[in-house]
């Protein structure tokens, strides 16, 4: 009876968004954290909402410029899922298939300085050495790493009560595939080296609120589900801190009861992990009907209108956006965690 009840109350939202839909501000939300300092001093990162960006190094991927493929990407043994649709796109002839492809690629529309400046707090990256440079990559080379690290500190020189989660993953690579132990010390011993005290050590995270975290110089958490990584005391492993994270979807159905059944595990472990939802478009390249490629459900503002339908206590983390709805998920975020909903 549950899944039924569940079921209908999903319908029952496709139904009333299609109808009236949630309007968002264009505001600008760079120090959200910081004004809201007493509605959230007492709460750990765990029961806070907090935005995301799925592949945030991913914007300004232009066909019309160079574009360099990371190497790791394309290996078997390191193959990503982007990789094998690009396999696909190539044995294509329809060119909208390829303009597609690479917009799929765009997961973000600004970069990251500007997704921080919106609001957003957990951001994803993906990372390809090559030629000895340090990249983010979407199957594509992005950004270099170094460029997006001056973002964020100079983000946090201008916003210092503003805390940032870098996921990393195990999204890892290089020329000959996955990055061997020694590369993922080097690259540990950068981030140190960049980010220095602004790193935060993983000790007493389930107890840690948001008053400790202001009254240290810590700002930035690193996520990862990289075994080698996570021995570090400053990188935080997804495997003890986190829920299992449902698989992304493209069709909005599967989006929202993905939110649902991590409710439902959140209700049970009393937010005392992180829980991660994705809420962006993705495509399995294993089970894509490459007739009718990236042609998905366009009706994900229904989510937004789904979330504006829970109470304020409902148990949500970390949600995790693409581009099109990403400042509507920070107006959302400051609403739940703050009770104000005047960015509805």
């Amino acid at each position: 009876m549950r899944a039924v009840a569940r079921n209908t109350s999903i319908i029952t939202i496709l139904i009333s968004g299609i109808l009236s839909g949630c309007a968002s501000s264009n505001t600008i939300n760079s120090s959200w954290m910081g004004d809201y300092r007493k509605e959230l001093k007492n709460k750990t990162l765990p029961q806070l909402m907090i935005p995301g960006t799925h592949y945030a190094n991913a914007y300004d991927i232009d066909p019309q410029k160079h574009l360099e493929v990371c190497t790791g990407e394309t290996l078997p043994a390191s193959m990503s899922n982007n990789a094998k649709l690009a396999a696909l796109v190539a044995a294509e002839s329809d060119i909208d298939i390829h303009r597609d492809f690479v917009d799929y690629l765009n997961t973000q529309d600004n970069n990251i300085r500007a997704q921080l400046n919106n609001g957003i707090r957990y951001l994803e990256l993906q990372i390809c050495i090559q030629d000895a440079t340090y990249y983010t990559s979407n199957y594509y080379l992005t950004e270099n790493l170094d460029s997006i690290v001056s973002q964020i500190k100079a983000f946090l020189n201008e916003n210092k009560d503003e805390v940032i989660i870098i996921d990393l993953d195990n999204n890892l690579r290089s020329f000959y595939g996955y990055l061997n132990e020694d590369d993922l010390s080097n690259l540990h011993n950068y981030f140190q080296v960049q980010f220095g005290s602004y790193l935060t050590p993983k000790k007493d995270w389930q107890t840690t609120t948001m008053k400790d975290i202001w009254n240290t110089h810590h700002r930035i958490i690193l996520f990862s589900s990289n075994k080698f990584l996570t021995r570090y005391y400053d990188v935080w492993d997804k495997a003890d801190i986190a829920l299992a994270e449902p698989m992304p979807h493209y069709t909005t159905i599967k989006k929202l009861t993905a939110i649902q059944t991590t409710m439902d595990a959140e209700s049970e472990n009393q937010q005392q992990k992180f829980s991660l939802i994705p809420i962006y478009t993705w495509y399995n390249a294993a089970n894509i009907d490459t007739s009718n490629m990236f042609n998905g459900d366009s009706n994900d503002h229904l989510i937004i209108n789904y979330l504006y339908s829970l109470p304020l206590d409902a148990p949500l983390n970390i949600i995790i956006s693409d581009n099109p709805y990403n400042r509507q998920l920070v107006n959302y975020a400051i609403y739940k965690n703050t009770g104000t909903n005047e960015n509805k």
